[in-house]
């Protein structure tokens, strides 16, 4: 692997670590219920392995470190939000989501984008999906990728 490779590889695995930390490296608890979340996330009917998921409130939290809903993907494209905990839910509210795709470094030394899906789910500025959780077990939609 070259060192620009290289150096490439380490900076999207330092951006999807520091995304992990700040949202979920937290002692701190919502304080408020919270509700099994599943769902989906597929890219054509193909599901988006290790996306990571991040569930930000519409009424955004006056504590910004208070913890956010978040998941990461797994092979069958099926995710469970963890809050407080593992795969805890998340609590009652309405969500814009955010979704990030990590490239890799491929066995061939290919080199795949930083975010798979360049960005464009994860702006919130500008969101492009949307969840309600409600009290008591959630399962979503599947969010359809293109």
């Amino acid at each position: 692997m070259t060192r620009s490779r290289l150096g490439r590889a380490i900076v999207s695995m330092l951006a999807v670590a520091v995304a992990f930390s700040l949202a979920s490296c937290s002692s701190k608890s919502t304080g408020k219920a919270v509700h099994p979340v599943r769902g989906k996330v597929l890219v054509g009917d193909k599901p988006a392995v290790d996306a990571f998921v991040l569930f930000i409130p519409v009424n955004e939290p006056k504590d910004p470190n208070e913890p956010r809903p978040r998941a990461t993907v797994e092979s069958d494209g099926s995710f469970e939000l963890s809050t407080n905990g593992e795969k805890d839910g998340a609590p009652a509210g309405e969500y814009i989501v955010m979704v990030t795709w990590p490239g890799k470094v491929l066995l061939d030394g290919r080199e795949e984008p930083e975010d798979k899906l360049f960005g464009k789910y994860n702006n919130p500025a500008r969101p492009l999906l949307k969840a309600t959780v409600r009290e008591g077990k959630n399962d979503l939609d599947p969010f359809q990728l293109k």
